[in-house]
């Protein structure tokens, strides 16, 4: 006999859920069939908000690192999904951000992260706000590409002062020291990861990310990979 019963149930049981949600999503998707957010034609079916020409158009980034992946250039209109993202609470736009890192992820076809880390906000900021978007892209970029995310393996500590105007030797002053790891369940389930990637909306200098990656390699992850939807000029 093959297997024990109980893997055979796990089995099963996961991949009744998985065709449940995606018969949800195709039933979803002919009852209200996406739009594109940027010209109001219709998306492509059923997984992007975008029509396959603003697709086509968008800024895509073809720099290539070893540890940094990013989907697009932070231009039109890839600069205005994400501002309206972040200030204006389009939480739809985390959908479509999520869903070109993904694209861009297969793309460059390197080993996945065990785990997706968003870059936290500090709690004031999240009040403010009401939501990461680190987070929100995380999550759909993860349900994508099958990788589960950590909402809590960080926390930010310190509220720092915006990086905007700052230079790189600035920005890298400026956040020493305003992170640290999760607590409790979150931390060991971090530390447990061999390979993860954090996740961004846009990287400007990379300070921030590689501020969070030497955290990580500290706390004894082997491999950080840094994750972006957008790379700023």
């Amino acid at each position: 006999m093959f297997g024990s019963t109980g893997s055979n149930v796990n089995l099963k049981g996961r991949w009744w859920f998985t065709s449940m949600r995606r018969l949800s999503r195709l039933l979803g998707a002919t009852l209200f069939p996406p739009r594109c957010c940027l010209c109001g034609f219709e998306g492509i079916w059923p997984d992007l908000d975008l029509c396959a020409f603003c697709r086509a158009d968008l800024p895509w980034d073809d720099a290539c690192e070893p540890d940094c992946i990013t989907a697009l250039r932070f231009e039109a209109p890839a600069d205005q999904l994400i501002r309206e993202l972040k200030y204006q609470q389009n939480t739809a736009h985390a959908r479509v951000l999520g869903e070109l890192l993904a694209s861009a992820v297969r793309q460059r076809g390197q080993p996945l992260p065990q785990l997706l880390v968003p870059v936290p906000l500090y709690r004031s900021r999240f009040r403010e706000r009401g939501f990461n978007q680190a987070l929100a892209i995380a999550r759909y970029a993860g349900r994508s590409l099958g990788v589960p995310h950590a909402a809590r393996a960080l926390r930010r500590v310190r509220d720092t002062p915006s990086q905007t105007g700052l230079g790189r030797a600035e920005r890298r002053e400026n956040l020493r020291g305003a992170f640290a790891l999760g607590r409790g369940d979150a931390r060991r389930r971090l530390q447990r990861a061999g390979h993860v990637a954090i996740v961004d909306d846009v990287i400007t200098t990379g300070s921030t990310s590689s501020e969070l990656r030497q955290l990580l390699l500290e706390s004894g992850v082997a491999r950080v990979d840094r994750w972006a939807v957008a790379r700023a000029p």
